[in-house]
């Protein structure tokens, strides 16, 4: 049974019809009625791995629930980018690892989190790489092929708080306290990266060193930027939102109208066309009038009068990650190429801009998952606009 993806039945028994959702979008009038609606909702179980593609989520106070609460880290080590004590924080003793580092891992899946009934209901997020046959094993499945391709991690929340090992994490700015969900995990990662390696005649770094990290429920303590979240989204304690482990805010909204602009630009050059995968969001739209047109929005409602409302907080900067084939891990100089000529609205020319990030904002009684729920189709209507806003700093890369 996966757990985060709701059913009609579920919006039901929130007291929530089919026909009343519809009502409520079909409410929608004069300057606020919309022909934009959600395309796709995607959430990616452990950062930088493949993404899972949904028709409906709930959401959490850390953003959708199950997105980017697992990373993969290794032993933190000087260089230029990044400093052993961030200031405030405590001391890492390792650091996060993504695609920008190591394409690699845009080729392992990550299932949603899954209740096994017949193992004490045990919460398991599956691991797997369908290509090249691994070396790794897991104890967990039984038919020898399949060991090789797969392993599963035990992320129910009295074993998060029992695993015996725990780092602090550098994750950008932040330092995050994490739990270490054991050597299978690890070994599956590494032997992904050797294979990958092996494969592209890559003598680089093996990343033998890397481990598989989670979350550790109500001990991870993580907020986003306060410089960019407007009151209205404070709780109602008035304290930040809170963030897994994303890379700054806890949600990210994308168009395909501004894909298409970006594509249509690439055809111009003879080059082929990009998937939205490649930019990772949360949320997909279409409908809009222009392509970044979600450049001006400072607030939406996603779903209705009775869905949640969602505060744009700024742009979303893009790395090399966006330059990674997230089927086989190639890289390319697309998208950075085309977005420098038209989307380079940062502090420098290397400041490129796709999608928006997104903090949820809170109902007067806290989360509820009758109002912090929405589906593919649901209708977007813009609540209140405003000039765009980009990163305060230079976007710092690593």
């Amino acid at each position: 049974i996966h757990l985060m993806s709701l059913t009609r039945k579920d919006m039901a028994a929130n007291g929530e019809s089919e026909s009343e959702r519809g009502n409520d979008n079909a409410k929608n009038n004069g300057d606020n009625k919309t022909d934009i609606t959600v395309s796709g909702i995607f959430i990616h179980p452990v950062k930088s791995l493949r993404p899972v593609s949904v028709n409906s989520t709930k959401f959490s106070n850390l953003g959708l629930e199950g997105d980017r609460t697992l990373m993969v880290v290794r032993p933190y080590r000087s260089s230029s980018t990044s400093t052993s004590t961030i200031s405030g924080k405590p001391l890492q003793s390792h650091r996060f690892l993504t695609q920008r580092q190591c394409p690699a891992l845009a080729t392992i899946d990550a299932s949603l989190p899954t209740v096994l009934t017949q193992q004490n209901n045990k919460v398991v997020i599956q691991l797997s790489h369908g290509g090249t046959t691994l070396t790794t094993k897991s104890d967990t499945v039984e038919d020898e092929g399949e060991k090789k391709n797969k392993v599963f991690i035990d992320v129910t929340p009295k074993s998060l708080k029992s695993y015996p090992v725990r780092y602090y994490a550098g994750l950008w700015d932040d330092v995050v306290e994490v739990v270490d969900v054991g050597d299978d995990a690890a070994a599956f990662i590494q032997q992904v990266i050797k294979t990958y390696n092996n494969n592209n005649d890559d003598d680089g770094d093996d990343y033998d060193d890397v481990r598989v990290v989670s979350l550790i429920p109500n001990v991870t303590n993580r907020e986003a930027d306060g410089r960019y979240v407007p009151s209205a989204a404070l709780n109602n304690l008035g304290s930040l939102p809170q963030v897994a482990l994303s890379d700054g805010f806890p949600i990210l909204i994308a168009s395909e109208e501004s894909l298409n602009e970006l594509n249509g630009r690439l055809a111009k050059k003879g080059k082929g066309r990009l998937p939205m995968s490649r930019f990772r969001p949360n949320i997909v739209v279409k409908g809009l009038k222009k392509g970044f047109d979600e450049d001006e929005w400072r607030a939406i409602q996603i779903g209705g009068k009775s869905g949640p409302i969602f505060h744009i907080v700024k742009g979303c900067p893009r790395c090399k990650q966006s330059c990674t084939d997230q089927v086989t891990g190639e890289l390319d100089v697309e998208p950075l190429e085309t977005l420098k000529e038209f989307r380079a609205l940062g502090k420098n020319v290397e400041d490129v801009y796709f999608g928006q990030n997104v903090v949820l904002q809170p109902t007067i009684t806290g989360l509820s998952s009758s109002s912090t729920s929405i589906y593919v189709g649901d209708q977007v209507k813009i609540l209140t606009r405003g000039d765009p806003i980009w990163d305060m700093d230079t976007v710092q890369a690593e």
